[in-house]
């Protein structure tokens, strides 16, 4: 394609508003446009980007034997009203009537859609376990759109569902699935962390989010070292508080597992994904009869330990600091109906810029509702009592998006619409289903906040909108640089690879920025003081300080070999 023919819609300057780097470079490029909050236009090399991406879920869904459908994204209210799921998602599911006055719901999934689906046309267990899925376009009311196409009123989404005759079957095909999922963000040079999650509305007991690392992201990840006791201890004691009836709600914190980046296993720690919260540590001073002292922070900072020994007098080897188990403090909250700050009380430096006490608390890691908390406490000092981020070697607290999601569902729709179908032994049984999501266009704002630079976003081979860019230098002036670059853009196209050739009347300066912004992977630059010596400039964009001097003859042969041997 020649850029005279082709519209780039890049731009330099930008609203000052927008914050994440993923969206400001998918405005400039000229992948995206806003026309309404939360919602947006797929300009030409973004369609080109989400072609990409579905064709690498595509060829690894079909690897699994997955079957490729289409789903409508209006769905009749009723489906919806049978699995109470209308109530549960609230506000956030779009609805709209038709001239009869029925009510259609605008897709956030498809969980009911499919069952019914399956319920009607499936007669034998014979063809179990099956798995289709799709790529749609999805819906979902958000209440405050932002970061872009991360969090947007209309989005496109992989889903899958699958169904199976019992347990160990859906099991087998979800870890084949998370080993299908952690492929295609490979391909897509994504780093990503599995995280065990909660099912939320979509239900089930097993769940894992894929998180991929971004400065910009919703989600914090505390990545373990080698020696994660310390975490394993803290999921002991939640999962204690668990059972009681006084824990927390799911949208302030979050308990999940966590890849080990040492040696790939999975590991359980515990991570807190909000800031707005309040930690509290009751510490008994043995040294000191029937004395407590008190030690707050920030929900998403660690407490020193160390520091914490330093200030009670205690040995830092051989002294282990009291902290008050659940028993003791939930027997002051029965008794006192309120905990009574009027101990001792050391905040973290932090904690003073707070303006508001949010309605969880966490004292001693166990989770509480803030009416067991009297507000009007008064601190006796301001400390640095808290691990350094920086310094931390059992810890590293990173930023992250969520881009994929899947679920051992179980028989929570196959109840609600009676799927059940006669096995071998002729006996009626309820199906196991199993349900896989991949937010494709987040996958896009993911992949430029791991791959960019100062000068734009950086594309590999797989999903580039081009694989190459030709840009020559007084394309309009030189006849020798004008007939070298069409033979070379011809002789690309015929070996399959996609190419753009920079035609139009600007200066270097101006072609170079739209190619550096866009991120095209393989540069070339024709000159015509090199093509003296029968040599063109190549250069890769992720290393766009390395430029090398190629023969002419070479170059087609040199980007196709790049190209292809890590395409599928």
């Amino acid at each position: 394609m020649r850029t005279s023919e082709y519209p780039l819609n890049t731009i330099k300057n930008i609203s000052n508003n927008i914050n994440s780097i993923s969206h400001k470079l998918m405005i400039k490029a000229g992948l995206i446009r806003s026309i309404s909050s939360g919602i947006y236009i797929w300009l030409p090399l973004g369609l080109k980007v989400i072609k990409k991406i579905k064709k690498i879920i595509r060829y690894e869904m079909k690897k699994i034997g997955s079957i490729e459908m289409y789903f409508p994204i209006m769905q009749p209210e009723y489906l919806w009203k049978k699995s109470d799921r209308i109530k549960k998602y609230g506000n956030e599911l779009i609805k709209i009537k038709d001239r009869n006055k029925k009510i259609f719901i605008l897709s956030p999934t498809h969980e009911e859609m499919v069952t019914e689906f399956i319920k009607q046309e499936m007669t034998s267990y014979k063809k179990f376990p099956l798995i289709l899925y799709q790529i749609q376009t999805k819906f979902r009311d958000e209440i405050r759109p932002r970061f872009g196409v991360i969090r947007s009123k209309e989005f496109i989404m992989k889903d899958a569902y699958s169904f199976h005759e019992n347990k160990d079957s859906l099991s087998k095909t979800y870890k084949k699935m998370y080993q299908t999922y952690m492929k295609i963000f490979k391909k897509m040079n994504l780093i990503v962390y599995p995280v065990q999650a909660e099912s939320g509305v979509i239900g089930g007991k097993v769940s894992h989010e894929f998180q991929a690392l971004s400065k910009n992201g919703e989600d914090a990840i505390i990545i373990a070292s080698k020696n994660i006791q310390q975490s394993k201890n803290i999921i002991n004691k939640i999962q204690k508080a668990k059972k009681t009836t006084i824990f927390q709600k799911k949208e302030y914190l979050n308990i999940k597992n966590i890849y080990n980046k040492n040696n790939y296993q999975m590991k359980k720690i515990f991570l807190i994904i909000k800031k707005n919260i309040i930690k509290i540590f009751i510490i008994k001073n043995d040294k000191k009869k029937n004395n407590f002292i008190i030690f707050m922070i920030k929900g998403d900072q660690i407490l020193n330990e160390e520091k914490i020994k330093t200030i009670l007098n205690l040995n830092q080897e051989n002294e282990k600091i009291n902290f008050l188990n659940y028993h003791e403090i939930n027997t002051i909250i029965k008794k006192n109906k309120k905990i009574n700050f009027k101990k001792k009380i050391i905040i973290n430096q932090d904690i003073v810029f707070l303006k508001h006490i949010f309605p969880i608390v966490i004292i001693n890691n166990i989770f509480f509702k803030n009416h067991i908390l009297n507000q009007d406490f008064l601190f006796s000092k301001i400390k640095n009592i808290v691990i350094n981020k920086n310094k931390n070697k059992k810890y590293k607290i990173k930023k992250s998006i969520e881009i994929g999601h899947i679920f051992q569902i179980g028989k929570k729709y196959s109840n609600y619409f009676n799927l059940k179908l006669k096995n071998k032994n002729g006996i009626n049984k309820t199906i196991h289903m199993g349900c896989y999501g991949i937010g494709v266009t987040r996958l896009i704002s993911a992949i430029i906040e791991q791959n960019h630079d100062k000068r734009g976003i950086i594309w590999t081979n797989e999903i580039a909108p081009f694989h190459a860019a030709i840009i020559p230098i007084n394309f309009h002036k030189c006849k020798k640089t004008v007939k070298i670059s069409e033979i070379l853009y011809e002789e690309l196209k015929q070996k399959g690879i996609s190419v753009l050739l920079e035609n139009r009347k600007k200066n270097i300066g101006e072609k170079l920025y739209d190619i550096n912004l866009i991120g095209i992977p393989n540069i070339i630059i024709i000159n015509h003081e090199t093509l003296k010596s029968n040599l063109i400039e190549y250069q890769k964009r992720k290393e766009i300080q390395k430029k090398k001097l190629i023969p002419i003859n070479q170059i087609a042969d040199i980007i196709k070999k790049n190209i292809y041997n890590k395409i599928i």
